[in-house]
């Protein structure tokens, strides 16, 4: 839940002598009325009321006069002299953190849909090469070693394709294999030393690398980059 402070705050937008008696030390030429215009403030906007209040100050004793004490006298002035201030235009605004908060949803969708259509270009991109595949390209795979039905070990490496027949694609095992998201593959010819794979070209071209004879397969691997 979001919780946020609100402010009432008090401009001061005039201020006028009056000659009346004081009601509270009865001294004459004392007094001060001070207008007030009510602001309204939060972290997010900023209101501005026509709401005008007002303070009687006695220069005299240096205290506040209670409205209980005004006299009618002193009513009229605070009734006439208010009439004649310029006041701030009233109204609402709303501040940059009222703006970031609504444009925020909307920057963070757009840039979901964005990178969403990027990724779906990638992809459609990676289809075609890899429907084209070519010896010599290099193709990265999410790799699983595979001994008597059971997964023996799964990461990430590249192969490098060595030959192509009609159903039949042949590719060199990189010799790093590893499954951190970042590491980083020297794909330099001669680092392709490991085991050679003979794998169906059909399902190769739908990113699905496996062997076949799928009784005994040695390892399965799904392509998820090509060079």
């Amino acid at each position: 839940m979001l919780f946020y402070s609100i402010t009432d705050c008090y401009d001061l937008v005039g201020t006028i002598q009056i000659p009346d008696n004081c009601p509270d030390c009865q001294n004459s030429n004392c007094l001060a009325l001070h207008f007030y215009q009510k602001r309204i403030e939060t972290p997010f906007s900023k209101k501005i009321s026509k709401k005008v209040s007002g303070i009687l100050y006695c220069r005299y004793t240096q205290t506040e006069i209670s409205p209980v004490l005004w006299t009618p006298g002193i009513e009229y002035y605070f009734e006439t002299e208010k009439r004649k201030l310029k006041l701030t235009p009233s109204g609402l605004h709303f501040s940059k953190w009222f703006y970031i908060l609504l444009l925020l949803p909307l920057v963070l969708i757009g840039t979901a849909i964005a990178y969403s259509e990027w990724e779906n270009r990638q992809y459609t991109d990676q289809n075609a090469l890899i429907e084209k595949i070519q010896t010599g390209n290099k193709v990265k795979v999410m790799l699983s070693l595979i001994e008597n039905h059971q997964t023996q070990a799964t990461g990430n490496t590249w192969l490098l394709v060595t030959q192509l027949e009609t159903d039949t694609i042949w590719l060199k095992v990189h010799k790093d294999f590893n499954n951190q998201q970042d590491f980083d593959f020297d794909l330099s010819n001669d680092n392709f030393n490991g085991e050679t794979f003979k794998a169906s070209l059909p399902l190769f071209k739908k990113r699905t690398l496996a062997g076949f004879d799928y009784t005994a397969q040695q390892f399965s691997g799904y392509i998820m980059d090509i060079e």
